[in-house]
């Protein structure tokens, strides 16, 4: 086997490039430039030596994603709850199916009372308040239930507008709304109260409901005998004619 000691090949110019020493010992080449397109420094390790900008890692803390992802929890919660108050607001300029709540007026009105400490309020008159508030909610509920098949087909067939179909389905939802925060006053009020606190609210609604029928009953009775000229006994009976002129 040959071999080439301290033999120099001295370069010479072919199409752009130019070749320097080749030493055949060490086995690298030394000084070989490209002068083409670009210019190749060859170095004793084979290496570019070209000016790259070196690469700069910038470290982040562990707690990084963290803090990013507590301030976008943030950021939603502000938003859902401005979204939920310029819903509510819109909702509330709508009109009510139903005429002014007065059982839930008066009951805030007693409870105002109490914690000013204007009044001395007994408890039983906030139970008794919130009862009423409880058993008018529920009448409601009951009366919406009882008409959505209705309503619901008078809106299909054209027969009532949009704004009477929101304002429906608005009142719906605050009349659940409405339930749901009589039973955390109860709660308040009194612990474990509200287990018994929707069923003495039904019976109460049954009760008012017996007692408007009643007095309708004696108010129709009342425009009869007026218009009818009729004269009445004391138990209620209708006193013939025969029976006057005796």
């Amino acid at each position: 086997m040959s071999e080439f000691n301290n033999t120099n090949f001295e370069g010479q110019q072919q199409e752009g490039f130019e070749y320097g020493s080749f030493n055949d010992t060490n086995g690298y080449f030394n000084n070989q430039t490209y002068s083409g397109n670009g210019t190749y420094n060859n170095t004793n390790n084979g290496t570019f030596s070209a000016d790259d900008e070196p690469v700069k890692i910038i470290p982040t803390s562990f707690y990084t994603p963290f803090l990013y992802g507590a301030i976008l929890l943030i950021c939603l919660f502000f938003f859902s709850k401005y979204y939920k108050q310029q819903r509510i607001k819109q909702l509330t300029q709508l009109r009510s199916i139903f005429d002014e709540h007065d059982a839930r007026d008066l009951y805030f009105e007693i409870k105002e009372m109490k914690e000013a400490g204007e009044v001395k309020v007994h408890d039983k008159v906030i139970k008794a308040a919130l009862l009423n508030r409880g058993a008018e909610n529920i009448r409601r509920s009951f009366k919406l239930k009882e008409l959505m098949p209705q309503v619901e087909n008078l809106y299909k067939n054209g027969s009532i507008g949009d704004d009477y179909w929101k304002s429906f389905q608005t009142e719906t939802k605050v009349t659940e709304a409405e339930v749901k925060d009589c039973i955390v006053e109860a709660e308040k009020i009194q612990p474990g109260w509200p287990q018994a606190f929707l069923q003495l609210c039904q019976e109460i609604c049954f009760n008012q409901a017996l007692q408007r029928r009643y007095n309708s009953i004696l108010e129709r009775k009342n425009t009869c005998i007026k218009e009818w000229d009729l004269d009445i006994d004391a138990d209620g009976h209708m006193i013939s004619k025969t029976e006057q002129k005796k």
